[in-house]
């Protein structure tokens, strides 16, 4: 015949169980963040570098990588648990796409004249911000890669403005394909 448990016992089991939930949860967050990050490392690497290489086009370059990536982002996205986020979250995840992007133009718009570097600067920290504050709730993995984007962007623009965008470009854009690598080996 088996012994029954004690409280103690009883609640160390739920106390264990609850910890063993809480860190599957961050688990599936971190891996379903690494795709996002690695496409998103690509676009800034070949964005940031392409304006500095050809500044005259950095607009339009900026313009297609975006599409690109809203595309590439929904292509991801199509493979979520359709039952956890809803059959629409693709859309509701394109349209806070371009929002946050609208957000940035009204905000120059706004705030200007802004310099190339300020405004290179900017979408960089917003990013940094909002991986900070997801990781209040998904885990801590998301504040570290935040803190790093936000030092590694103020420490180019600061240290090396002639270099800001090549900078930002491989440093930032290296930054999230470490952090899609590392949330990917969970």
């Amino acid at each position: 015949m088996e012994t029954p448990l004690t409280p103690e016992q009883a609640a160390l089991a739920l106390k264990e169980a609850g910890t063993t939930e809480k860190r599957s949860a961050a688990v599936y967050r971190y891996q379903r963040a690494a795709p996002y990050l690695l496409m998103w490392g690509i676009m800034w690497i070949v964005g940031y570098g392409g304006s500095d290489l050809a500044p005259r086009f950095a607009g339009w370059l900026w313009v297609g990588l975006l599409l690109i990536a809203l595309g590439v982002s929904m292509a991801i996205g199509r493979d979520a648990d359709p039952a956890r986020l809803g059959p629409r979250a693709n859309w509701r995840y394109s349209i806070a796409f371009v929002a946050i992007w609208c957000f940035f133009g009204a905000t120059y718009a706004v705030m200007g004249p802004v310099n190339p570097l300020q405004q290179g600067a900017f979408p960089p920290l917003v990013v940094a911000l909002g991986y900070v504050l997801t990781g209040l709730w998904a885990g801590p993995r998301f504040i570290m890669a935040g803190v790093a984007v936000a030092a590694l962007t103020l420490g180019g623009f600061f240290y090396l403005p002639q270099h800001f965008l090549l900078w930002e470009g491989f440093v930032g854009g290296g930054a999230l394909i470490m952090a899609g690598l590392w949330f990917r080996r969970v």
